[in-house]
């Protein structure tokens, strides 16, 4: 539970002290312990905390991001109590950047992963490859070559992710343009 001291209609965070000192503005010149001891929540939060201004915060739903908005947390003092609020303001030019390199992170890491099994096959293919004989490459050299293009291909493209995650270079999600044939 999130609690808030409500003094003078202004509502702050807080957890309550174990002990709240005679200085405090409710304290009347006495020391009060406000901890918790045997008693249960309800009775604790209004016959210990709740004279003393502390509260459980009425929690309010984040409204969802949009592309251009975003949400700041505050408090405010409602009938009393301290209740959330989340005033919608447009995202600043740091929080957009930051929020395509993260998605661009994300991508990156998808195709990644996406990547593994690709690689593992170009390894296979490269294999079969450097397996034929001479004889074998001398009667097609232009598919040996083409297939070998396609495989390095893939491992160019996926050293260029590796390198931008690495980097931190997640501005973009470029690594090549893709060409089938």
């Amino acid at each position: 539970m999130s609690y808030a001291r409500v003094l003078d209609d202004t509502a702050t965070a807080s957890h309550p002290p174990d002990l709240l000192d005679p200085d405090d503005p409710t304290a009347a010149g006495r020391w009060w312990d406000l901890r918790q001891h045997d008693r249960d929540i309800a009775a604790w939060e209004s016959e210990i905390i709740g004279p003393h201004g502390w509260a459980p915060i009425v929690t309010t739903p984040r409204p969802p991001d949009t592309p251009t908005t975003t949400h700041d947390y505050g408090l405010e003092v409602v009938d009393g109590s301290p209740v959330e609020v989340w005033t919608p303001r447009p995202w600043t030019a740091d929080e957009l950047t930051a929020n395509e390199a993260s998605a661009n992170t994300a991508q990156l890491v998808d195709e990644s992963d996406e990547s593994v099994d690709k690689l593992v096959l170009v390894v296979e293919a490269l294999n079969a490859i450097t397996d034929m004989t001479n004889a074998d490459i001398n009667a097609n050299p232009a598919a040996v070559i083409k297939d070998l293009a396609r495989e390095c291909k893939t491992i160019a493209r996926q050293a260029n992710r590796e390198a931008r995650l690495t980097s931190g270079r997640t501005e973009s999600t470029d690594t090549g343009t893709i060409v089938d044939s």
